[in-house]
């Protein structure tokens, strides 16, 4: 189980980078929705279990996880060895029989019992995990309640499926709300916005509940919280978010005008601010302002020949990632056929 572990780890991360690598020239040659969809890929390879059978990969990192188990195994044959040795001491020492098989016995028992560095490390791994997860979901929950504690409901659309609020607690436009859905505006929206302005922002926030982003962004943090210590991880949930409102954008432009670019990056722009959850979908924040603005500049729309293409290229790239870095069976009982140490012998009479 520790190996499968190990190679899961090991295989999303790969896949984060490969997908870090390819999201820019796949969405300047098939458009935003495609590089959005990449991230799918280190989210299947994180849900699919051990393969039956012998696979690459498994064999590729089979060093790895055997060094890994190597000190708990080191040191069980440590303490068996040191009882063959106190053994033939007392066989010498025939007086000192008993006194010395109770000491050995004591520190063997008290050797043995003692968690191993894998044990200690998992569970600094859960509770980072948990932690995490918490965290999130305690800090959701208090940004949502202080958006409805001062909020007024102006009305319901997508045929009374999402309400329209507005409060005090929002600095721009957002949405937020699984179960429930709501797209949330600040008290001046509409002094500050335009009625062009107003609308692309209501269609940018109602596009996001369309597309089932607020529950993507649930699933990204559970991605993120189970590898909270990596690096790599943190930057592929920010190229995520990214990925997201671009693709959302593009959503909202599919058939309008070219001219209404300019108002809808007025919106952005008047939208843009620090702060963010991590789980609502914000118009948007001051990180990648400049890389989105300048994609709104572009006015470059893809055949459905190119996109047909992005689609296949993506979905033969998923299952080739998944193919190359899955785990075969062998890795989720590499611990269950690990040789036992040979038993000491026994005290002699």
């Amino acid at each position: 189980m520790i190996a499968w572990m190990i190679e899961t780890c090991i295989a999303t991360t790969l896949l984060m980078l490969l997908v870090l690598a390819l999201r820019k020239p796949v969405r300047e040659q098939f458009g935003p929705n495609i590089a959005y969809a990449l991230w799918l890929l280190p989210v299947l390879r994180l849900l699919m279990p051990p393969l039956p059978g012998a696979w690459s990969f498994t064999e590729l990192l089979g060093s790895l996880t055997q060094s890994a188990e190597a000190p708990a195994a080191a040191a069980t044959t440590t303490v068996s060895t040191q009882a063959i040795i106190d053994q033939a001491l007392l066989q010498a020492q025939a007086d000192m029989a008993a006194h010395a098989t109770t000491t050995v016995a004591e520190t063997s028992v008290t050797a043995s019992s003692g968690p191993s560095l894998l044990l200690i490390l998992g569970a600094i791994w859960a509770a980072g995990a948990l932690g995490f997860l918490l965290w999130h979901i305690v800090s959701h929950s208090r940004f949502c309640a202080n958006l409805m504690r001062k909020a007024e409901i102006r009305r319901t659309v997508a045929d009374g499926r999402v309400h329209v609020i507005e409060t005090d607690a929002a600095t721009g436009p957002l949405a937020f709300g699984i179960w429930r859905k709501y797209v949330a505006f600040p008290r001046d929206f509409a002094e500050r916005y335009d009625p062009v302005e107003r609308n692309l922002a209501l269609a940018h926030e109602l596009g996001h509940h369309l597309r089932g982003d607020l529950i993507a962004n649930w699933i990204a943090l559970v991605v993120l919280a189970l590898h909270w210590f990596n690096p790599v991880a943190w930057r592929a949930f920010r190229a995520f978010r990214a990925d997201q409102e671009l693709a959302c954008d593009a959503l909202v432009l599919s058939g309008r005008a070219p001219a209404l670019r300019h108002a809808y990056g007025r919106a952005i722009v008047k939208s843009a601010h620090g702060g963010a959850v991590s789980a609502a979908c914000h118009l948007h924040t001051v990180n990648e302002l400049k890389g989105r603005l300048k994609m709104l500049s572009k006015h470059n729309p893809k055949s459905r020949a190119r996109v047909t293409t992005g689609i296949a290229g993506a979905a033969a790239l998923t299952l080739a990632g998944l193919a190359l870095t899955a785990s075969g069976a062998g890795a989720a009982i590499a611990q269950a056929d690990a040789p036992t140490p040979p038993a000491a012998p026994a005290a002699p009479a």
